[in-house]
């Protein structure tokens, strides 16, 4: 195949999104079942309780990403549904708010087992299969407040998703040699998000954009990054926040 000729590309893929029922998942999903790509969703019992249907096009088995065995079996299961995964998205959950001085010790143990250990689990496990292979693309989302730490009330989460930030740049080095990328995606008020707020017409007057972000959006960042046209962006934390947020 020609290297600049990506109409294809995702023809046949395998692709493994964990947690793609939550926030910009659904779209993931789609965006890569259209291009032609082979879609395994992991279901994670901390996430909430599925729809009754699967994501159109693709195949569902749950995994407890906090159990590295059950980790191992249920990619064992994806790989016999749709091929060795050449691709993982890991999607992040909804978060709770609070006062960061009220959270207890079991909300921050709990954001941290769900938020940065267990990803980080089904990264390593993605990792070992696909290095001698040659070739991977590992993708994280997280919440912006994980980047930028100046958002209130999400202190556990923002805590963890900052340790998935700088976890996925140590792993990125590590890789780089190998042809596994690892990148992040971080997101602040995406329609998912905003149809939810009560106040959230107010919200996007403050999106220099001027609106929400499109899930489908998101969709169309995760396939550039999950291209081989994408080989050279490693390490990366890219921001979805239409122009609130700058590096």
């Amino acid at each position: 195949m020609n290297r600049t000729d990506t109409s294809q590309e995702f023809e046949g893929l395998p692709v493994v999104v964990i947690g793609a029922h939550a926030g910009t998942g659904p779209a993931v999903v789609r965006a890569f079942v259209q291009h032609g790509a082979r879609v395994a969703v992991g279901l994670v019992a901390s996430h909430g309780k599925p729809p009754a249907e699967p994501l159109p096009g693709s195949v569902e088995f749950g995994v407890d990403a906090s159990d590295p065995a059950a980790i191992r079996a249920f990619f064992d299961r994806c790989e016999a549904a749709i091929g060795p995964a050449a691709v993982l998205v890991n999607v992040a959950p909804p978060i709770a708010s609070g006062n960061a001085l009220d959270f207890m010790a079991a909300d921050y143990r709990g954001a941290v087992e769900q938020e940065l250990i267990g990803p980080i689990l089904c990264m390593q496990e993605a990792a070992r299969r696909m290095v001698p292979r040659g070739f991977g693309r590992i993708l994280s989302f997280i919440s912006m407040s994980g980047k930028t730490g100046v958002h209130k009330h999400v202190a556990p989460f923002a805590a963890a998703k900052g340790g998935l930030v700088t976890f996925s740049r140590t792993l990125a080095a590590e890789l780089a040699p190998t042809g596994v990328t690892v990148n992040v995606l971080a997101t602040a008020l995406f329609d998912v998000q905003v149809a939810s707020m009560p106040d959230g017409a107010e919200v996007v007057k403050g999106i220099p954009v001027g609106r929400p972000g499109r899930s489908d959006e998101a969709a169309h960042a995760v396939l550039y990054l999950a291209s081989r046209n994408a080989g050279y962006v490693t390490g990366e934390t890219l921001n979805l926040s239409g122009g609130r947020f700058m590096d």
